[in-house]
């Protein structure tokens, strides 16, 4: 742009400015005239032209007279009352001289103030009027001309020319002085072709010009480069480092190492050093030298709160909680479910209750429908512990039902208020409104699903099966996944006693639970009792192995969720203990058939030793039978365990040898006066007690009811059915032989001469009871009897060195009365009496 100037600079061509000085010297030296007064100067003096003028001038003005015909002006000597050629003068010439003189005074007046430039400078105004524009040089070169201008206005002009400003400066030097606008083109805007050839020569012109495209590229490069890295690291790099603290936050929370995974989270919302490590250094952050920013991600409150629920963190996940509500206060889904989780899971209700009224309701109604019934909600689970809430919840469904009757949630809320409070009135007024129910149509869920569930309940603690099957379907129909209608549907099995379809709806309870985050108390509760449900049906198929896993998973879940104080004493927990206990007391290990459970005939107890697999199961069913009892406490009059539970708790202590186990005999033998076992059992604890009076009333007792017993099966011991004539026969060799031993250590004591006597009448019938037992009756001789007949009724004789021997005389009866008359000693540090130890280890028909 800046060549095309020059060269049109060239073009133009420089205007031949004339010779100034030349003409100047001409005119003379005016030094040389008489300046002392105008007056001297004598008009008759006879001018020499040809000397001042020179004689070439006054030749060029001769030839002007000669040639007068090429300027000739026609009519324009008309026109002014000029004639040409006439050139006689006829006006007054002194009169001409003195105004001749009086102007040459005024333009020396006027040229007091002249100025001059140097050679140098006028070259400069020569080459900078060159370079403008031709509109612009025009103008300037007719502003220099204008003899109207003067040289103080022309001034500021001309020093411009002489110092090369820019087209654009000397348009507005011009347009100041002229108040005319000069309009220029676009390539003259910027600098001048003097300027840019001036600046082209500079050093730094060339440095800039060669070296500026590559330091643009370069500065292009760094700045890109920059932007882009800068970029990648504020939205690449720190997301994604933020998600990975995030995600290793989640990961520690599933080890439970709590602490590690808050310190990773806000890490990643708060910002992390650039040079990350695992130092656990709690200067780390403020040590750094650069912290990147945290990539803050609001879900990620709600993320590691409902992740801290499924590990059971309770206390952190309610930070977490409160972390998300302190961003998003408005969010009525999270307020809500904090609420239920306060008050479901941990039981806070006055916290939830407080969160639920502080909830924000700016720009609607003073109230808020679904924030009501979530405070209903908390106000029903808050009547379990204190039943003063049942009203205030009421009146919170009654305020929704009251501006809208037909609320589907207001009125489900209400039914399953009645059902808590088992209402009978109340539920079957509101029953008629559930009649025309289309299963699967609900816009409630999992509420319909839990009242529709409890109805059945109600119909079938009315036996009213049909009802109860179709509200359990309509429960099933409005959530596939409720825990509530499948626990239901097992009851209803289990009343129906198909045991089959029972498991299989307890096992798609397990099922529907596990999918939870965290479990409310009720989840727990259903969990509880199916996993004590599964067990049940498992032992009673004969799995026992299965059944006690299922009965232990139940019994530590209700013990984790009782020392969290989720749940509190319910008899139907009491029972699952109640089960385990009768589990174990039959023992797992032996399927149910310990041999420890059969009456023998053993001269001396053998002990459960402790440490050994069958006093663990012992001492378990002891424990399990305690905790059922005090779970019961209430709902059974006087002991709190059924009398079979409570007999077998005392057998267990019998046999660890326990002191207790007195006490629960007495109890049992109160509950249940006509039964023989427990006579026999209390009579044989109270004998080894010491205690002989009391314990020959028992088997006295005892003796009375299996009489009773004989009488009902015929009068005599029937050998052909072997079952209950071994039992019989084992308790009445055991009585009759106890009896005779309490009576002959109570005479020993100090008792009458009748108690020896007495003593050897019982000691004679225990032996007559021994003489039924034959060769051919294994079960009783495994339990320690002695054959004394053979097969064919004949007594058995046994050769005992070299003498013949009656296999009686081996027998304990037989030798407590050889002993009482004096026949036999007893070994030294032996009773002189031996007793048979062993009691009956259940109820008759538990």
């Amino acid at each position: 742009e800046l060549d095309d100037l020059d060269s049109a600079a060239e073009d133009d061509g420089l205007t031949d400015i004339p010779d100034v000085e030349s003409a100047v010297d001409n005119l003379g030296d005016l030094d040389s005239l008489d300046a002392e007064s105008p007056d001297s100067l004598s008009l008759d003096e006879e001018l020499n032209f040809e000397e001042e003028l020179g004689a070439d001038v006054l030749s060029d003005i001769s030839d002007l007279d000669d040639d007068s015909q090429q300027f000739s002006m026609d009519d324009f000597g008309d026109q002014y009352n000029f004639k040409e050629g006439d050139d006689v003068y006829s006006g007054d010439l002194g009169v001409d001289l003195d105004q001749l003189e009086h102007s040459l005074d005024e333009a020396s007046e006027d040229d007091e103030k002249p100025f001059s430039i140097f050679e140098e400078d006028f070259n400069a105004i020569r080459q900078t009027l060159a370079s403008l524009p031709r509109n612009l040089k025009i103008a300037l070169e007719e502003l220099l001309a204008d003899e109207r201008r003067s040289p103080e206005d022309l001034k500021p002009i001309i020093d411009a020319l002489i110092n090369g400003e820019t087209p654009k400066s000397l348009a507005a030097r011009f347009k100041t002085l002229t108040k005319r606008k000069i309009d220029l083109p676009r390539s003259y805007e910027k600098r001048s072709g003097l300027a840019l050839e001036v600046r082209r020569a500079s050093l730094v012109y060339q440095l800039v010009r060669e070296g500026w495209p590559v330091i643009r590229i370069v500065l292009l490069v760094i700045s890109i480069s920059w932007v882009l890295g800068a970029s990648i690291f504020m939205w690449v790099y720190r997301p994604l480092k933020a998600n990975q603290l995030y995600q290793l936050g989640l990961d520690a929370i599933k080890v439970d190492d709590v602490e590690k995974a808050e310190e990773y989270f806000h890490d990643a919302w708060d910002g992390w050093p650039l040079f990350y490590s695992e130092d656990k250094d709690p200067d780390r952050i403020a040590d750094s030298p650069i912290v990147v920013k945290g990539w803050k991600t609001d879900n990620e409150w709600l993320k590691y709160a409902r992740a801290l629920r499924r590990r059971k963190q309770w206390d952190t996940a309610m930070q977490f909680y409160e972390g998300y509500l302190s961003i998003k206060p408005g969010s009525k889904d999270v307020r809500l479910e904090y609420s239920r989780f306060l008050s479901g899971v941990l039981g806070k209700y006055q916290e939830a209750f407080n969160l639920i009224e502080s909830a924000p309701v700016a720009g609607r109604l003073e109230w808020d429908r679904d924030y009501t019934l979530a405070a209903g909600d908390v106000l029903l689970d808050w009547a379990e512990d204190d039943p003063t809430k049942y009203e205030e919840a009421r009146k919170r469904y009654a305020k929704v039902l009251e501006l809208s009757r037909n609320d589907e949630k207001a009125i489900l809320s209400m039914m399953r208020y009645h059902l808590r409070l088992k209402d009978s009135d109340e539920i079957e007024r509101l029953l008629p409104i559930f009649d025309n129910e289309i299963a699967g149509r609900t816009d409630s869920p999992q509420l319909a699903s839990e009242v529709y569930a409890g109805l059945g309940n109600y119909q079938l603690a009315k036996s009213n099966e049909k009802e109860a099957r179709r509200f359990i379907d309509l429960a099933i129909s409005a959530d596939l996944q409720s825990s509530e209608a499948s626990f239901m549907d097992a009851m209803f099995w289990r009343q129906a006693e198909d045991e089959q379809k029972e498991l299989s709806a307890y096992k798609r309870t397990l099922v529907n639970l596990e999918g939870r985050e965290s479990l409310t108390r009720r989840n727990l509760e259903i969990r509880i009792l199916t996993l004590g449900g599964m067990g049940r049906v498992q032992a009673l198929n004969g799995d026992l192995i299965d059944a006690g896993s299922s009965y232990h998973k139940s019994v530590s879940l209700y013990e984790d969720a009782r020392s969290r104080n989720q749940l509190g004493a319910d008899p139907a927990f009491g029972q699952i203990y109640l089960d385990l206990g009768n589990l174990k007391y039959v023992g797992i290990e032996s399927g149910g058939k310990s041999s420890g459970l059969q009456l023998t005939l053993a001269s001396n107890q053998e002990l459960v030793k402790e440490g050994s697999d069958r006093y663990a199961e012992l001492d378990l069913a002891d424990y399990y039978f305690t905790e059922a009892q005090k779970l019961f406490a209430g709902s059974r009059r006087d002991t709190g365990l059924p009398t079979g539970s409570l007999y077998r708790r005392g057998y267990a202590r019998y046999e660890m040898a326990r002191d207790d186990a007195l006490l629960d005999f007495h109890r049992v033998a109160r509950l249940k006066p006509d039964d023989y076992e427990v006579r026999i059992a209390l009579a044989t604890v109270l004998l080894k007690s010491g205690d002989y009076e009391a314990s020959r009333n028992q088997y006295a007792r005892a003796l009375d009811l299996l009489d009773d017993e004989l009488s009902r099966t015929g009068g005599v011991l029937n050998p052909l059915d072997k079952q209950s004539h071994s039992e019989l026969l084992l308790r009445y060799i055991i009585a009759w032989n106890n009896l005779g031993v309490g009576r002959a250590r109570s005479a020993a004591r100090g008792g009458g001469g009748g108690d020896y006597a007495a003593a050897l009448s019982a000691f004679t019938m225990a032996s007559e009871y021994l003489d039924e037992v034959y060769e051919d009756m294994p079960d009783v001789i495994s339990r320690g009897a002695s054959a004394v007949r053979n097969i064919d009724g004949e007594r058995i004789v046994k050769d005992v060195n070299g003498l013949k021997l009656l296999e009686e005389s081996t027998t304990i009866p037989y030798l407590n009365r050889m002993r009482l008359l004096g026949l036999e000693k007893a070994p030294e540090g032996t009773d002189l009496y031996m007793m048979y130890p062993d009691i009956p280890s259940d109820l008759h028909g538990n």
